[in-house]
Formats: structure tokens, sequence, C-alpha cells
């Protein structure tokens, strides 16, 4: 009598258990290196994001002799560019990443121009632009201007400011720094657990 030997075909219940649980750890371990990143890298990205901006609009203004501005607010910010024809500064429509940019949520923007070493220094610190800013507020309220906080003079100079990004959402807090001094380049800090 011959004995037939029978070939298995096909995979045993163990391998296939043992081929999804590879699966799953690949997946899992791919999931958490390349999905969201910490509060602290976005803070960085975000503060890198408008560093980049900023020296493209200052390169600009000087390159096109136009006066440009930037517009900040808690939860983002706007770039400007004067338009001596009706002498308005209207929000810059090129390139699309100018235009008003909001912050990720937990972030928030503060900003000071006044009370910095280098401020009394600046050409800028000369001129009065809150005066300015002030007989705007007190017409009427279609004729109300919008005035950077922030000026990039064609002339290369720009307004002295120190810019904070923070997220405070949850512990631990993350800060860093933006500043301009007169010109750019601007400088910027590293991304740290203390408000600068």
């Amino acid at each position: 009598m011959q004995r037939t030997a029978s070939k298995q075909i096909g995979f045993t219940l163990l391998e296939v258990i043992l081929v999804i649980l590879l699966f799953g750890l690949l997946v899992s371990a791919v999931v958490v290196n390349f999905s969201w990143d910490n509060r602290d890298d976005q803070l960085e990205q975000e503060a890198h994001r408008f560093q980049q901006l900023f020296h493209y609009a200052a390169e600009t203004a000087l390159m096109r002799q136009q006066e440009w501005g930037v517009v900040i607010k808690p939860n983002g910010y706007e770039f400007l560019v004067y338009q001596p024809d009706n002498d308005k500064w209207l929000p810059a429509d090129s390139p699309a990443s100018l235009l008003w940019h909001e912050l990720p949520a937990g972030q928030e923007l503060k900003l000071e121009l006044e009370g910095l070493p280098w401020q009394e220094d600046s050409l800028l610190g000369e001129l009065n632009w809150a005066a300015d800013a002030l007989e705007a507020e007190q017409g009427q309220a279609d004729d109300v201007a919008v005035l950077p906080h922030i000026f990039i003079l064609s002339s290369g100079e720009i307004t002295p400011f120190q810019l904070i990004l923070q997220d405070e959402s949850e512990r631990p807090f993350w800060y860093v720094e933006v500043r301009g001094e007169f010109s750019i380049p601007l400088y910027r800090e590293q991304v740290g657990s203390q408000l600068p």
C-alpha cells in the first residue's frame, strides 16, 4: 500500500494572527513617528514661517520700493502693502501665504513695540504713527484705516519689535521669541519653557 503524503495548502490560523500582529505593530510605529507634531515643534514651525514671510516682505519692499507692514492680533497676522494712489494699507495679494494666517488652536501672539532697549535709536521711533491711528479711529466706522503694527519700509528699515509666540494650552508652557532690530534679518530664539 502506498501512502500518499498530503500537502498543506494555505496558512494556519497561528500564521495569519502573527502576520496581522506584526502588520499592526508596523502601522502603529509609523503613525507615532509621522502623524502629529509635538506642541513645541508646532510653535517652532510657526515662528519659522513668520520669519521667512517677514524676510520675503522686507526684500520685496526694498526691490519694489514699496512700504509694507504687518498687522498682529493674538490669534494671527497679516501682511499689508501701502497703496499711495488711494492712501490706504491693503492686504498683500500675492503670494497667498502673506494673507491672513490664523495660528493653530492653543497658540497666541504677544507683540511689544515700546520699552525695547533699541527703540530710541531707531528713526522709526521718531515717527508719530500712533497719532495717525487715533485720528483714523475717531473718524467714521467706514473710514477707519487699517494701520500695520510693524512697518517694513522701502529703505530697508523696520519697526523694532519683540514678538512672542506662546502655547499655554497645557503644561509645560512653550514660548519662542522673534525680534527685529532696525532691519532684517530677524532673530529667533529656540523654543523653551521660560518666558523670554
